[in-house]
């Protein structure tokens, strides 16, 4: 008996230093950038009030910085911005593909806005778009950016009615954010 806890702590133990070493690893990753939690939270919040003031330039700026570090809402905003052709070029591909990005999550208002843009699109459009949502999933999805997304309450009812994601703690209030893949050479 003894014998088998002893293997059964050994084993926490082992799966425990594993666990704290993922932080550790992403954090030399050039792919990743340490910022202060309240800077993330600040960034956010940000994004949301640019956008509001119509300043599209700038706001399609700080949601494509928190898309890219696998933020949800960021990423079905961006996918709007592309649609819509604010603050960047219209792209209905490209605006798909975010938006189906955010999807991964299983949040209602973006798997609904995934569905609606997929029946207007042409047989080939949907497969450009898929192929596009791949490829943004293999850099920006919940499993290359560390982000952790659970369903909240945002207007402070008991209706789940908006996603929030936090990355990966990186210790000592900085947190670890995914650096859009073309951002990580400069």
């Amino acid at each position: 008996m003894q014998k088998g806890v002893f293997v059964n702590k050994a084993a926490l133990w082992i799966l425990a230093g594993a666990g704290c070493s993922l932080p550790a690893l992403a954090a030399d990753d050039p792919q990743f950038e340490r910022m202060q939690s309240d800077a993330w939270k600040t960034m956010l919040h940000d994004a949301t009030t640019i956008y509001d003031r119509k300043d599209y330039a700038r706001a399609f700026e700080l949601n494509r910085r928190a898309a890219c570090a696998g933020d949800k809402t960021s990423q079905a905003i961006l996918g709007r911005m592309y649609l819509l052709g604010q603050g960047t070029s219209k792209d209905d591909i490209t605006g798909y593909a975010w938006v189906k990005l955010a999807a991964e999550f299983r949040f209602g208002d973006f798997t609904a806005l995934a569905k609606k843009l997929e029946d207007a699109m042409t047989p080939e459009q949907r497969t450009q778009g898929a192929a596009r949502a791949d490829a943004l999933r293999k850099d920006y999805g919940l499993a290359a950016s560390n982000m952790s997304c659970r369903g909240e309450s945002v207007h402070g009812v008991y209706l789940i009615d908006g996603v929030g994601c936090t990355p990966a703690s990186a210790g000592g209030g900085t947190v670890l954010i995914h650096r859009c893949v073309d951002d990580t050479a400069k």
